[in-house]
């Protein structure tokens, strides 16, 4: 179901750090990245989160990006909440915000469904949806600058006050997730919804479900708190090396509808997700000359795109 939105939205365009990326990060590429998206304007950087699949650990990585930087805002795309404790989370991402300055943008998720990654974590596949939303609601109390105290299934505080405490007076915790669920989860208690491996039309239809649990949980979730990740390739062959990794994960899923393969593919897929709801994008670019291909992406289509969207 598109949106129909009675003001203009927000739109804006950030990037993500391919999680298919076998090197060492941070390293001298990933460096010359970020000062890229920095110098660009590029409006933000992400990293996912597993721990048994390729890729750096997010939150040291973010809090490093945010003493580097000035501007770009950073986020979690998306956290695997379950197997963390709630108060130490709280008190990590309130430090990588303090840190930022107040650019730090958190979104939480089960993590992937996969038996190696579920041994590995020691979270039982039937707690996870459990831990995921007391994690949301301990942390938003800790976060709010009041002593909590507070008797969960797996938290328990008694008149704890958080320090250091984030930059803002509330930080906006969206969620991932594709399910009917996750969807309901969504409606029932998050700020926002950051979509990956789906089509637009399959985007349209979470959209609408997400409002339909917000309306029956009495809340509702701000228009332009919908967003994506979707792929861009500098050409057919930067996308060779992903291999098998990245096709399991997007089993099922047309490639034309969240991967552009060229920089003039971009902006239509964009434009296919904006047309279902979405304001908001992650872009994970994947090319072999990478800051090129920023400067590119940034000139041909996010700046264009950004405003007349």
């Amino acid at each position: 179901m598109p949106a129909s939105p009675s003001t203009r939205l927000t739109v804006r365009v950030g990037l993500a750090w391919s999680p298919f990326d076998r090197e060492s990060v941070p390293g001298p590429g990933f460096w010359r990245a970020v000062e890229a998206m920095e110098e660009l304007g590029y409006d933000s950087l992400w990293l996912s989160d597993t721990a048994t699949r390729p890729g750096p650990s997010p939150l040291p990585v973010l809090a490093a990006v945010a003493a580097r930087t000035e501007r770009l805002k950073i986020g979690t795309s998306v956290l695997v909440a379950p197997p963390r404790q709630a108060v130490l989370l709280a008190k990590e991402l309130a430090t990588i915000d303090v840190l930022s300055g107040g650019r730090f943008l958190p979104a939480f998720g089960l993590g992937i469904d996969a038996p190696v990654e579920l041994a590995a974590l020691g979270v039982a596949r039937e707690e996870r949806a459990a831990r995921l939303e007391e994690a949301v609601e301990v942390v938003r109390l800790l976060w709010s600058g009041e002593p909590v105290s507070y008797a969960g299934r797996f938290t328990t505080l008694e008149g704890f006050e958080l320090t250091p405490r984030p930059v803002r007076p509330r930080i906006e915790i969206w969620l991932g997730g594709a399910s009917a669920p996750a969807l309901r989860r969504v409606g029932r208690i998050a700020d926002g919804w950051l979509a990956s491996f789906v089509s637009p039309e399959t985007f349209g239809a979470g959209v609408a479900a997400i409002r339909a649990a917000a309306a029956e949980a009495g809340r509702t979730i701000d228009e332009d708190h919908y967003g994506t990740i979707v792929f861009a390739a500098a050409g057919r062959d930067d996308l060779l090396p992903l291999g098998d990794f990245y096709t399991t994960l997007a089993s099922g899923l047309r490639e034309d509808d969240h991967v552009a393969v060229g920089v003039a593919a971009l902006r239509p897929l964009l434009q296919r997700f904006r047309d279902q709801g979405a304001t908001k994008f992650v872009v994970v670019p994947i090319a072999r000359r990478l800051v090129p291909f920023l400067h590119e992406l940034k000139r041909e289509v996010v700046d264009p795109f950004e405003l007349t969207a």
